[in-house]
């Protein structure tokens, strides 16, 4: 059975990948996680981030950001073998999505620290309707995430993260094709050529339409990128001058969700802020 893993170099936005074949899924998810452990820098000598991507055979891509030498093998085996039965469809109900699984830590933690929250998800037609508006390209775990959550109402507005705020559908169609006029704008008035064979992850320094967005302020968006790829579904932020420079902040939005809850229920940093709760409301410093 063929595995792999990859990681990303923490100067480039390039990525180190190490491939394999094994005589079953057991032995293929113990050689993926000592490859893992071992890619520490890239081919170039560039250091490597602690995230890494798991995939075995045809399954989804399995990310972890606590760092492969850190994380418990047990517990690396349990989310790939987890994300495995998902996609299989092996008794749904006993494992869930990654995303709902942290989303669900999310939400009760909002629960049981503020004053007053709503959350709502998205209904199947919002979705749809979304993805008809936006070309069917979302990836599962998008789709996911606002039919937990689709956005948060004025009235109880919640900063769930530090320097973003969380979309609702209309929001991200609309943010989404805003970007795209802009951007294609200002391609034309330089001349430059169509980006049509890239992969997910890769610097493109425009808005392409696989880029998803379900956050932003001040035109800078975090996006799902919808491009195929060992970083298909991988958690970029848009900037509205240096565009999709910095690459690839999360290889996955459970991947971001995992170090959200982890944030908010050890008060560690989250994107660069610890939360705080002040007079009932989640502030970040």
């Amino acid at each position: 059975m063929k595995w792999f893993v990859s990681a990303r170099s923490a100067e480039t936005v390039s990525s180190a990948i190490r491939t394999g074949d094994a005589s079953d899924w057991d032995e293929a998810v113990t050689q993926s996680i000592r490859a893992g452990r071992e890619l520490t820098h890239a081919d170039d000598g560039t250091p490597l981030t602690p995230s890494r991507n798991y995939r075995i055979g045809d399954g989804e891509v399995v990310s972890t950001t606590d760092g492969s030498s850190s994380a418990g093998e047990d517990d690396l085996r349990r989310r790939i073998q987890q994300q495995t039965e998902y996609d299989a469809g092996i008794n749904p109900a006993a494992s869930p999505s990654p995303v709902a699984e942290q989303w669900g830590r999310v939400s009760r933690w909002l629960g049981d620290n503020l004053e007053s929250v709503s959350i709502a998800g998205a209904t199947e037609d919002q979705v749809a309707d979304a993805m008809r508006a936006t070309g069917g390209l979302w990836p599962e775990e998008l789709t996911t995430f606002f039919r937990l959550v689709n956005g948060f109402p004025r009235e109880n507005w919640v900063s769930i993260f530090p320097s973003h705020e969380l979309f609702d559908l209309n929001r991200a169609v609309s943010e989404r094709q805003l970007e795209l006029d802009i951007w294609g704008e200002i391609d034309a008035e330089m001349g430059a050529e169509p980006q049509t064979d890239t992969s997910a992850g890769d610097y493109v320094g425009t808005y392409l339409p696989y880029f998803l967005p379900f956050a932003g302020a001040d035109g800078y968006l975090l996006f799902v990128d919808a491009r195929p790829g060992p970083l298909h579904r991988c958690v970029t932020e848009f900037e509205k001058v240096d565009a999709d420079g910095e690459g690839p902040k999360w290889p996955s939005l459970s991947a971001m969700l995992t170090n959200l809850a982890d944030s908010l229920e050890t008060g560690k940093a989250f994107d660069g802020r610890t939360p705080t709760v002040v007079d009932g409301e989640l502030r970040w410093e």
